[in-house]
């Protein structure tokens, strides 16, 4: 619509500019614990090994027949293989977490409680849990292995 000519227009009637927000500031840590780059995220020992959606291991074990203290020991195995391989748990990890299990020393039940499936990742060699099922298995059927 038109502006009409018995209403004049004053100086804040006309249209401005609106304002916009500066540029954002450059983050720093600053505060206690704030990590600065991807190469002080703690890794290994209490922290573990971090790695992508880690709790699907718990859901490709959902429903599985046995005692939960193995379902929990293979949970922890299939999370921490594929964290070491970069990458979310997939099915096949499953085949890879048992017969990481078959090869421990029967020393009792590893994954009983959280210290339990502590000591079991402790106890385990981090190449073991990069190894293919293959070798897993000629190792499994080694004598004296």
């Amino acid at each position: 619509m038109g502006q009409q000519p018995n209403m004049p227009l004053t100086m804040e009637d006309l249209p401005r500019p609106e304002p916009r927000p500066g540029p954002s500031r450059r983050w720093r840590a600053g505060r206690p614990g704030d990590l600065s780059s991807p190469a002080e995220v703690p890794w290994g020992g209490a922290f573990g090994t971090p790695g992508p959606d880690a709790g699907y291991a718990q859901r490709l074990l959902a429903g599985r027949a046995g005692e939960p203290g193995e379902t929990a020991a293979l949970a922890v195995i299939v999370a921490a293989r594929a964290s070491r391989l970069g990458r979310a748990p997939v099915r096949a990890d499953i085949a890879v977490a048992e017969a990481i299990l078959v090869l421990l020393p029967a020393e009792g039940s590893p994954g009983h409680g959280a210290e339990g499936r502590r000591r079991l990742l402790e106890s385990l060699d981090p190449a073991v849990l990069t190894l293919p099922l293959d070798e897993l298995r000629r190792r499994r059927a080694a004598p004296g292995a």
